[in-house]
């Protein structure tokens, strides 16, 4: 009995299932990255502008006369066309003549912190 030898080079048709599959994962996995990266750089753009406007209102609660008044005051705030809410507490130190200012910028929802300022003076 001979055995008939296939000499026939090629690639099967399950080697080529499995490299398809493998296709298939990695352009999902670049996907879900690709998908990650946009809404990192979506926060990361919010978070600025929120550290940007925390300063804004700081600088604004250092140099204005009533915005020492103990107690908390909300508002909100545009910057860089994005709206956001901000909350100012202003409480007494125990230092004579001290108070110290925090100031809160918030998600417009108001449910997330995106930026935090702490100061001290003196009010006027």
């Amino acid at each position: 009995m001979s055995m008939a030898r296939n000499n026939q080079k090629g690639v099967t048709l399950v080697e080529t299932l499995v490299a398809l599959a493998v296709m298939g994962l990695v352009i999902g996995a670049l996907l879900v990255l690709m998908g990650q990266n946009s809404r990192f750089a979506a926060s990361m753009r919010e978070r600025t502008l929120a550290a940007i406007a925390a300063d804004n209102l700081m600088v604004e609660a250092m140099v204005l006369r009533e915005a020492t008044e103990i107690g908390e005051t909300e508002g909100e705030v545009t910057v860089g066309g994005a709206a956001l809410r901000y909350r100012r507490t202003i409480v007494e130190t125990g230092v004579d003549n001290i108070v110290r200012i925090e100031i809160d910028v918030l998600s417009p929802g108001g449910e997330q912190r995106l930026a935090h300022a702490v100061s001290m003076r003196r009010p006027s």
